[in-house]
């Protein structure tokens, strides 16, 4: 889906799982307005690419009549109106902090000669020569493991049942440093209902929007890494118009050979470009020392070769550091970037939203005429009928009327996930009993069978009721609980649901 229509969805979830405010359409105007965009969208297709595309369509046009019918202040519109991506500022200063390091690097390290040991040439190529192995290193890895895509879900991620005030969630009573900063970049906000609303939207279009920006960042990270062998070379070439290098290297524990093998392995690339022969030893010996960059050239090895037409030796190792440079980083770097850049722009395109959350499921639900199906399997408790109807109570509350609800039966502590053929659409849920604390050989295990086996379909339900009763009389226990299983859940790709209704 494109980054226009999910920035508007996102916002509209943000107005919907926000608590009633005079400015925000009422709950009974958001459903009116599901019908009118039902009725005008007619009986659309329901399965297939054609299916997926008629319910984007839904969305985008459900999402915009309900930012019509807000009446958002300016600050939130301009909020709104931000594009995917990084600041604008981001690109000029990583492109002029590369600039100034390459400059500065050469500059001050070797300002009036040209080192054929230069500390600053060469840790550039063998700096970018390590990125390049990371970056080979971590794509194999990444095709080894790979796993399908997992969508975290928007916030409010514990939604409110059908018909009650959705209630705002912890990270918006106890914000963080981020929430607190864009609360002050918004002062037209402070005091009111909105502010949330806002705050929740901004984090929810971030983390839609991560994609996008993460391949910018890269794009531009390649590009800076491209400027600053670009910097590099605009001193050494500056500085070479007004002043006279001098040419050589010198050593405490090199010796000459050693110093032609380093040499031409380091400039093998563009020998092997430009068709000419290894540095021979008596190029080196020649250097050795400080010669005047004045000096006639040596005749390159070899009669075809290809190389700049250079009348003094310190302009032929001028040359030399430019295509080394200009063949292992500046090309490279330029061919990443574009990769990149091609990369954020796909993204840009095909955003995902978190459809198996239960704001997605009703609408769903709405859209298509259907049940969802809920496949439930109980880990390591009793489930009486009070909890049985508690539970079905919770999950028609999330998924509507017309959620069906399997129930398997307990699974014992330690036992494996059995194996359980579900429809392509249905949710499958691992309910555990809050009292229970969180281990990583028992609980960790069942949560990874749950996500390797259903992927995107595997839900965490976790039964409070029992453990909030017994610390009525100690909230920051319930607290810290709630918290313990929440990192839990996250470490193994869930955001875990609590059910505190029924007895």
């Amino acid at each position: 889906m494109k980054a226009d229509a999910v920035r508007d969805i996102a916002l509209a979830h943000a107005i919907e799982t926000s608590p009633p405010h005079e400015a925000l359409p009422s709950a009974a105007r958001c459903e009116a307005i599901t019908q009118e965009v039902l009725h005008t969208l007619g009986k659309p297709a329901l399965g297939g690419k054609a299916g997926q595309a008629a319910f984007a369509q839904f969305l985008q046009q459900r999402a915009k009549r309900i930012i019509q019918a807000s009446q958002l202040p300016p600050d939130v519109r301009q909020l709104w109106q931000h594009a995917p991506g990084l600041a604008r500022w981001m690109p000029l200063a990583i492109a002029l902090l590369a600039l100034c390091l390459g400059f500065a690097s050469h500059r001050i390290t070797d300002p009036h000669r040209v080192d054929l040991l230069s500390l600053s040439l060469m840790g550039i190529v063998l700096w970018n020569l390590l990125m390049y192995a990371v970056l080979l290193v971590r794509s194999l890895l990444g095709l080894a493991r790979r796993q399908p895509a997992r969508v975290a879900p928007w916030e409010p991620a514990q939604q409110a049942a059908s018909g009650a005030a959705p209630s705002a969630p912890v990270a918006d009573e106890h914000p963080g440093w981020m929430a607190r900063l864009r609360g002050k970049a918004m002062p037209a906000l402070r005091g009111s209902g909105l502010r949330k609303m806002a705050l929740r939207f901004e984090r929810n279009w971030w983390q839609a929007s991560e994609g996008v920006r993460n391949a910018q960042l890269l794009q531009w990270l390649h590009l800076g890494a491209a400027l600053v062998a670009v910097g590099a070379l605009a001193s050494l070439w500056l500085t070479g118009l007004t002043k006279e290098y001098q040419v050589g290297w010198e050593s405490t524990f090199l010796s000459a050979s050693q110093v032609q093998h380093w040499l031409n392995i380091l400039f093998a690339p563009t020998q092997w470009l430009q068709w000419t022969a290894p540095w021979s030893l008596a190029d080196i010996q020649a250097l050795q020392g400080w010669v005047s960059s004045g000096l006639p050239a040596a005749p390159a090895a070899g009669t075809d070769a290809i190389a700049a037409p250079v009348a003094s030796v310190g302009e032929r190792w001028v040359w030399a550091y430019t295509a080394l440079l200009a063949a292992t980083v500046v090309l490279p770097r330029l061919l990443l970037a574009l990769w990149q850049g091609l990369r954020a722009r796909w993204r840009r395109q095909h955003l995902q939203l978190p459809l198996n959350q239960a704001y997605f499921a009703r609408l769903q639900r709405d859209f298509g005429g259907l049940a969802t199906r809920l496949v439930l399997l109980p880990f390591s408790m009793d489930v009486t009928p009070e909890r049985r109807a508690a539970i079905d109570h919770h999950a028609i509350g999330l998924y509507g009327a017309g959620a069906h609800v399997d129930w398997l039966p307990t699974l014992a502590y330690g036992a494996p996930l059995p194996s359980v053929d579900i429809a392509p659409a249905a949710q499958a849920i691992a309910l555990i009993n809050l009292s229970a604390t969180p281990e990583a050989e028992v609980h960790g295990e069942l949560l990874s069978q749950l996500r390797n086996r259903y992927g995107a379909n595997g839900q965490l339900w976790l039964w409070a009721s029992d453990f909030a009763a017994r610390n009525a009389g100690a909230p920051r226990r319930l607290q810290e609980r709630e918290a313990l299983w929440q990192e839990f859940a996250q470490q193994h790709g869930f955001n875990a649901q609590l059910i505190t209704t029924g007895a």
